[in-house]
């Protein structure tokens, strides 16, 4: 008989697999380019997408103890409300900085979600544009995030190669 995997070691190897693939990405760039925002663009630097995950996991950390806590919450959307909180936060001031503050946030939802018994991955939340959700679906947006902002990087770099 096939054991079921909880929903916490599925959902785990997902977001690490994501930030691998964002990771690799960013190690693209060099020190200089890092800071260097895309050509003919306003776009934010790789070091400011990076800064971007970063307040993203915090603010997602923060939705999913508000879900476990309140009974059906309405949350914002994580991709509205985290560019918005990057452009009024402090840029950041190294990637040094960025890189230890992306792993010690992902750490801290990966004890969070550790902890959750597995009806826990059921719970009922709102978002404005999505409507009615579930946990699990609240989670599994952020290894998209990731996957979204390392195509983000990717593209940089090709452009700028082109340039």
């Amino acid at each position: 008989m096939a054991s079921v995997e909880n929903p916490f070691d599925k959902v785990r190897r997902k977001m690490v697999a994501a930030r691998v693939e964002f990771m690799s990405q960013l190690a693209r760039f060099t020190s200089d380019e890092l800071t260097r925002p895309p050509a003919d663009s306003n776009e934010w630097t790789p070091l400011h997408i990076a800064y971007h995950l970063y307040i993203a996991d915090g603010l997602a950390l923060e939705q999913m103890q508000r879900v476990q806590e309140e009974d059906n919450p309405l949350v914002p959307v994580l991709d509205e409300e985290t560019p918005r909180l990057t452009r009024e936060a402090e840029p950041p001031s190294s990637l040094d900085s960025v890189l230890a503050g992306m792993a010690a946030r992902r750490e801290e939802i990966f004890e969070y979600l550790s902890q959750l018994p597995d009806d826990a991955w059921e719970r009922p939340l709102q978002q404005p544009n999505w409507g009615q959700l579930k946990f699990y679906q609240l989670v599994n947006v952020l290894p998209q995030h990731d996957r979204l902002h390392a195509q983000q990087l990717a593209d940089i770099k090709t452009a700028a190669g082109q340039a």
